[in-house]
């Protein structure tokens, strides 16, 4: 493999928005996504990882089999006086006595979980490697996560969202058996955003976060803990602009770009200024930084030329066109690298 810096190929991510009744950023069924000869450069990516020691304290959940196999389930919980749904897709391998790894996914601005399940695609990676998979909704008329410095009304409104995941990951516990070492968090958009945060202030409970098309939008960030870190990004993102600042979409939020994204979590997780080629996949190319020593893997994975989606996927209809955003990955499957990178990193 060869070293090099962050210089040219960042990996194109997005899925921002969609509709309540299920259409999506890609508005495609998960079971249309193949990865083809590809899937195999992401798993000799990972090959030589070391795979986390589950080693988790049993759950309560374990024993129990609360939600159908092979199905996605719509459910509810109550935080802060509000009722805050998600929905919960249960693998038809799940055994209700081998601890279960965790994939949190949260959509973007304008979306829910429905949406984003539909166009992500994650559902059809979670029944053929064996995960859980969970897509929570976030709050407002125009569902929104308060990740910091967006967005909309969950920031205006100071909706305590990662309290509502910390409340979320208890029941989930206690109706599933999870794998406290294996809990994963991405997301489009405003829910990469989130993911973040969640990596900063849940550090505790949060093994690896896959952001897409989402930086980092809260300071401090002080985890207790290093937590793995792999950004994906298309280098002309017009939402989320790589180089940061104001983006042609609604939110109005200024965004932190990409670069000071990665350095901060490079710093966070003591890696060299220095990093390799980890793989390519289509016109994506994924880097990670080198001797992370504290634990914390730290990877920018980018699409040249790639803008506001999520990579694999058909534009959503509902994202807000801008002339500044680039085109959508039809080479890079980002649910298939996420799940490679998650799978040999817990806690």
């Amino acid at each position: 493999m060869r070293t090099k810096g962050w210089l040219v190929a960042l990996v194109i991510v997005g899925l921002a928005c969609g509709d309540d009744d299920g259409g999506s950023d890609a508005g495609v069924d998960a079971g249309e996504i193949d990865a083809g000869d590809d899937a195999s450069a992401i798993d000799a990516a990972g090959a030589d990882a070391e795979r986390a020691d589950t080693g988790t304290d049993r759950v309560p959940g374990c024993g129990r089999t609360t939600y159908p196999l092979g199905a996605s389930t719509e459910a509810s919980i109550e935080h802060d006086g509000v009722t805050r749904t998600f929905r919960v897709h249960v693998p038809p391998s799940y055994d209700a006595d081998a601890p279960t790894p965790l994939v949190l996914m949260f959509h973007g601005g304008f979306g829910s979980g429905r949406q984003l399940e539909t166009g992500s695609g994650m559902s059809t990676v979670a029944d053929r490697e064996g995960f859980l998979a969970v897509y929570p909704d976030g709050t407002g008329s125009i569902r929104t996560w308060n990740g910091g410095g967006c967005c909309g009304s969950a920031v205006r409104d100071d909706v305590d969202d990662v309290g509502f995941v910390d409340a979320l990951l208890d029941h989930l516990e206690s109706e599933l058996c999870v794998d406290r070492a294996r809990v994963f968090s991405s997301g489009m958009s405003n829910g990469g955003i989130l993911s973040h945060r969640l990596a900063c202030e849940l550090s505790d409970r949060i093994a690896a976060i896959a952001p897409v098309a989402g930086t980092i939008m809260i300071d401090p960030c002080t985890p207790t803990r290093p937590v793995h870190v792999m950004q994906i990004h298309g280098t002309d993102d017009g939402h989320v602009p790589w180089e940061g600042g104001f983006g042609c979409g609604p939110s109005g939020a200024d965004y932190t770009s990409v670069p000071d994204t990665l350095e901060a979590w490079r710093t966070r997780n003591a890696c060299d200024a220095t990093t390799t080629e980890t793989f390519a996949m289509g016109d994506g190319t994924c880097d990670g930084y080198e001797g992370c020593d504290d634990g914390g893997d730290t990877w920018l994975c980018a699409i040249e030329g790639g803008g506001h989606s999520w990579p694999g996927t058909p534009r959503d209809a509902e994202l807000v066109e801008c002339p500044e955003d680039g085109a959508v990955s039809t080479t890079f499957f980002a649910s298939e690298a996420i799940w490679s990178f998650f799978s040999t990193r817990g806690r």
